[in-house]
C-alpha cells in the first residue's frame, strides 16, 4: 500500500474509527470474504490487530501511519482534548470562572459584607478574622491528623516481565530544549520492557526550538513526538489530552521535563495497580528537588514538599481520602483517565482538581513509595511565577467543586469536603488574609480603647497568637517529619523560616488572584534547566 493508498484508507475512517486507529495504530481497509483487511503501522500494532480478529494485508511504513492519521485527525483530537470535559461536564470545567448560581451569591455576599462593614465594621472585621482563623486551623488540624496517621504505602510483590502491561508516559514539553537531553536520558534509564513502553513527547506547533533540538536527537523506537495543534487554550492539561488520543498503553503515567524518575517506578506502579484492584485509578509517586541545597528557597521548598508528599498525601491515602495529585509522577488507568473525561485544559492545575473529580466518581487514589526529583525554583521570580499559577488553579478547583457543594458532600463524604477545604480553601483565602490578620493583629494589641473593648480585644488578639502558632507550628512539624522520612533531616534549622516563607505565599497570591481576574486560563511558564548543578552542565 502506497502513501495515497493509505492516506485514503485513512480519510474514509469515521471519528470512532479514527479513535481506535490513533490509539492501536491499525484500521480497516476493506471487507473480503468475511473477513476484514487492515493496515498496521508497526509489529505492535500488527499482534493487536490480529488480536482483535482482523487480517493484516498491508504494513505502513515507520512513522508514516501516525502523521498522515493527524493530519486527517488534528482536528477532531485537538478539539475534544480542549473542550471535551467542558462539553460532557460544564459543572466539572474551569471553562467558566464561576457557576451562575455561585456568581450571584458571591455579588450578593460582596453587596451584603459591604453594607455590615460600612454599618459595623468592628463586628464585621472580627467575624472575618474567625472566618480566617477557622481556615488556618483547618490547615494546622489536617498536618496534625497527618502526622499521626501511618502513611498509606503497600507493598505488593513484584510481577514479571511478561505479566507487565503496556505502559504510556505523557512527557509534555513547551521550550524545554536545556532540559530535553537530560529528560530523554532519565527516560532511558526506566527498567521496564521496551517493548511495552509507549513514550510520547509532547511539544507545541510554535516550539521551534524544543522540535529542531528533538529532530538532532536520535530517540529510540519506543520514543514518538507528539505535535499538538494550536488549538484551545495555551496549557499542559490540553497538551496530555492530545497525546492520550494516541496513548496505547493500559497504564499512562505522566512526567515533566525536568523529572528525574526512580528507574523502577513504573514496576511499582505496575504491581500496585495489580494488587489494589480494579476500584484504584491511580498513584501519585514522591516529589522531591535534585537541587534542594541550592540556596535558602530551594531549601525552604523543600521542606514545603517533604511534608506534602511524605506527610500529608500517603495518610490521606491510608484514610481513603481525596488526594490533590502533584503534577508529575501521577500514574492512572488509561481507561478510567478516558472515562473520565481526562484532564480540564482550562485549569491551571489540572492535577489537583482530577484528584478531586476521580474522588467524586467513586474511585480509589493512592501513594506508591517512590521518588521523582525535579529542579526547584531558585530564583524569587521564577518561584513566584510558579507559585501564582498553583494559587490560581486551587481557585479553579475550589470554586468548580464548589458548584455543587452538597453533590460533592455526598460523593466524597464529609472527610472529603474537609479536605478540599484545608487543602485549597485554605490554600487561597487563608493565605491572601495572612498579612492581613498579622497587621489587624498587631493593630488591636496596640490599640487604646474602654476597659471593656480591652478585654475584647485581649481575647481576639490571643485567640489569633494561639491560631498563628498552631499553624506555624503544625507546619514545622510536618516539615521536620517529612524532611526525616525524605532522608533530609539535615534541613531541619530552615523551618524557622517558614513563617516567611508564608508571607512570600500570600505575595504569589495576590498576583495569582489578578492573574484570576483578567486571564483565569493564562498558563505562567516555569523556566527549567537554571539551577547552578544545570548550568554547570552547559544546562544540557
Amino acid at each position: 500500500m502506497d502513501k495515497e493508498q493509505l492516506r485514503q484508507a485513512i480519510a474514509s475512517l469515521d471519528d470512532d474509527e479514527l479513535r481506535q486507529a490513533a490509539r492501536w495504530r491499525y484500521a480497516p481497509v476493506m471487507g473480503l470474504g468475511g473477513r476484514i483487511l487492515c493496515v498496521a503501522a508497526d509489529e505492535r500494532a500488527m499482534n493487536d490487530a490480529r488480536r482483535a480478529g482482523l487480517h493484516v494485508a498491508w504494513r505502513a511504513r515507520p512513522g508514516e501511519f501516525l502523521r498522515l492519521l493527524q493530519d486527517q485527525a488534528d482536528r477532531l483530537f485537538a478539539d475534544e482534548a480542549a473542550n471535551g470535559l467542558a462539553r460532557r461536564a460544564p459543572h466539572m470545567s474551569a471553562a467558566w470562572r464561576f457557576g451562575r448560581r455561585q456568581a450571584w451569591g458571591f455579588f450578593v455576599a460582596a453587596l451584603l459584607l459591604a453594607a455590615l462593614g460600612w454599618l459595623f465594621p468592628a463586628t464585621v472585621s472580627t467575624t472575618l478574622f474567625i472566618l480566617f482563623s477557622a481556615l488556618f486551623l483547618a490547615m494546622a488540624a489536617l498536618r496534625i491528623i497527618s502526622l499521626v496517621s501511618a502513611p498509606g504505602y503497600g507493598k505488593p510483590p513484584p510481577l514479571a516481565d511478561g505479566e507487565l502491561p503496556v505502559y504510556s508516559i505523557l512527557a509534555p514539553l513547551y521550550r524545554e530544549e536545556r532540559v530535553l537531553r537530560q529528560l530523554v536520558m532519565a527516560l532511558s534509564r526506566i527498567d521496564y520492557p521496551a517493548d511495552r513502553l509507549d513514550i510520547k513527547i509532547i511539544v507545541e506547533e510554535d516550539d521551534k526550538l524544543t522540535r529542531e533540538a528533538l529532530a538532532e536527537m536520535a530517540l529510540p523506537g519506543h520514543f514518538e513526538v507528539m505535535v499538538t495543534p494550536p488549538v484551545g487554550p495555551r496549557t499542559k492539561p490540553k497538551a496530555m489530552n492530545y497525546a492520550l488520543a494516541f496513548a496505547r498503553g493500559e497504564l499512562v503515567t505522566i512526567y515533566d521535563a525536568e523529572d528525574i524518575p526512580d528507574p523502577g517506578q513504573l514496576r511499582r506502579a505496575a504491581a500496585a495497580f495489580a494488587a489494589g484492584g480494579e476500584g484504584l485509578a491511580c498513584l501519585q509517586a514522591r516529589l522531591n528537588w535534585y537541587n534542594a541545597n541550592e540556596n535558602w528557597l530551594t531549601r525552604l521548598f523543600t521542606i514545603e514538599y517533604a511534608s506534602h508528599f511524605s506527610v500529608i498525601l500517603p495518610s490521606l491515602a491510608a484514610m481513603g481520602m481525596p488526594i490533590p495529585l502533584g503534577g508529575t509522577s501521577n500514574h492512572f488507568r488509561a481507561d478510567v483517565l478516558r472515562a473520565c473525561g481526562g484532564w480540564d485544559a482550562h485549569n491551571v492545575t489540572e492535577d489537583a482538581d482530577l484528584g478531586f473529580r476521580l474522588a467524586r466518581l467513586g474511585w480509589r487514589l493512592g501513594v506508591i513509595d517512590s521518588t521523582t526529583h525535579e529542579e526547584a525554583c531558585s530564583t524569587i521570580r521564577d518561584w513566584s511565577a510558579q507559585r501564582a499559577r498553583w494559587i490560581k488553579g486551587w481557585l479553579q478547583t475550589w470554586l468548580v467543586h464548589m458548584r455543587r457543594p452538597l453533590a460533592f458532600a455526598r460523593e466524597t463524604g464529609w472527610g472529603g469536603m474537609f479536605v478540599m477545604h484545608a487543602m485549597l480553601g485554605a490554600g487561597v483565602f487563608a493565605v491572601l488574609a495572612h498579612p492581613f490578620l498579622l497587621g489587624w493583629m498587631a493593630w488591636r494589641a496596640w490599640q487604646h480603647s474602654e476597659p471593656l473593648a480591652s478585654l475584647l480585644q485581649a481575647m481576639t488578639t490571643g485567640i489569633g497568637v494561639m491560631v498563628f502558632a498552631a499553624g506555624y507550628g503544625a507546619a514545622m512539624l510536618a516539615g521536620l517529619v517529612g524532611l526525616y522520612r525524605a532522608g533530609m533531616i539535615r534541613l531541619w534549622p530552615n523551618v524557622l523560616g517558614i513563617p516567611l516563607y508564608w508571607l512570600m505565599i500570600s505575595a504569589a497570591a495576590w498576583l495569582a488572584l489578578w492573574d484570576f481576574i483578567i486571564r483565569p486560563h493564562h498558563w505562567r511558564k516555569t523556566r527549567h534547566g537554571v539551577c547552578a548543578m544545570l548550568r554547570g552542565r552547559g544546562g544540557k
